[in-house]
């Protein structure tokens, strides 16, 4: 593919990673501006990762070379700066969610639609070596028919970590919006959308203390539930267990796993590009159990981790989801990252949320396809 000319909106926390990983894995994707609401901010890192441009965000949108915007400013701001993009004739990758609710992220649809324009969003990591690997690992059959998932997300809150973690814990955020995206995402690309959702929520403190960082040591006021309790059923009849919160400060439940007719799928973290799968099947379960031969007594390990078929660039990287959507613009094919997706699984989101409020299950309405699986023997820096 040719070179695809991108931006980049926003300098924050996660800059840093789009920035480095493009720019180690995706040479076709050049990275010709950086632009943020503060013009400093912007320039230094313009000059820290060698940029040729940094400057103020009508000055990107106003650069005829520039095709694709990678959008990674805060959430709340996503669905007007999609917008205003999008109305530069300029296509656009989001960060994760795509918009903070279902009609926003309509609106970007129709507009890019009428522009002719093609909008994806993360997260991307389905797109990793890790996800690719279940994907065929579940298309080849070596589970059977899935049957049902298990999906915990336990973390002990973003303020161990992040140094200014407030938006995390205002109305309307929290560890559905941050983390759902991941294994919702995960749900549609491996097994299919989703049909209806139900969640209980709850907030473990309504106060939080910062770990790390300038604010160390200061409080921030909750606003919003940091823990859910959910199922989802799939299009597909599959049932899904979910809990997503920021309440836990130890957990040894599983991360993901898809239980099968044949067996199990141990899936690696949704959050992380790369992981080995293990496959636990049926018979060598059957095995242990029921056959007591020195053999089968020596290996009593029933699970099989399997290697990632697809090139491992590390656990944790971000970019592929934008060197898909250029090669969409270059190739003219639907983008695996597209916004139907993006939008499924923003309503399967703040559905579990109103099911959480108003204590009834929520129906789908939108839906999405299986994104077509990257093909094996992909090189580093293809799609």
């Amino acid at each position: 593919m040719r070179n695809v000319n991108v931006g980049i909106l926003g300098c924050g926390v996660i800059s840093n990673t789009y920035i480095r990983d493009i720019k180690r894995f995706y040479p076709s994707l050049y990275l010709a501006v950086c632009a943020d609401v503060n013009v400093e901010l912007a320039k230094s890192h313009a000059e820290k990762y060698r940029i040729p441009v940094g400057c103020s965000v009508e000055e990107m949108l106003a650069m005829e070379e520039v095709e694709l915007v990678v959008n990674l400013t805060p959430p709340q701001f996503h669905t007007e700066l999609n917008k205003k993009i999008l109305l530069a004739g300029k296509h656009v990758f989001c960060e994760k969610p795509f918009a903070p609710t279902v009609a926003g992220a309509r609106e970007v649809m129709a507009l890019a639609d009428e522009k002719g324009l093609l909008v994806g969003s993360a997260p991307d990591t389905f797109l990793g070596s890790s996800l690719q690997t279940c994907r065929k690992i579940l298309d080849d059959g070596w589970i059977g028919r899935p049957l049902y998932v298990t999906a915990n997300m336990m973390s002990n809150g973003v303020e161990t970590w992040h140094p200014a973690p407030g938006n995390f814990y205002r109305q309307g955020a929290g560890p559905l919006y941050d983390m759902g995206p991941y294994y919702f995402t995960a749900l549609a690309a491996l097994l299919g959308p989703v049909k209806r959702v139900s969640a209980f929520s709850g907030t473990g403190f309504p106060v939080r203390q910062i770990y790390t960082g300038p604010l160390k040591g200061q409080e921030i006021q909750v606003e919003t539930p940091t823990h859910y309790s959910g199922t989802a059923e799939l299009a597909s009849g599959v049932i899904v267990s979910m809990n997503i919160s920021f309440d836990i400060w130890h957990s040894n439940l599983p991360m993901f796993e898809i239980y099968g007719t044949e067996g199990t799928l141990e899936v690696p973290d949704p959050n992380m590009s790369g992981g080995r799968p293990k496959v636990y099947r049926k018979e060598r379960t059957l095995d242990v159990l029921y056959d007591d031969s020195e053999e089968t007594k020596a290996r009593q390990n029933i699970s099989v981790e399997l290697p990632e078929l697809y090139p491992h660039i590390g656990e944790y990287t971000r970019g592929i989801g934008v060197l898909d959507l250029a090669d969409s613009i270059v190739s003219g094919r639907k983008p695996r990252v597209n916004a139907e997706m993006a939008c499924h699984v923003i309503e399967a989101i703040t559905g579990m949320m109103e099911s959480a409020r108003d204590k009834k299950v929520y129906e789908m309405k939108t839906a999405c396809e299986r994104p077509e699986p990257v093909k094996t023997g992909t090189p580093v820096g293809r799609i």
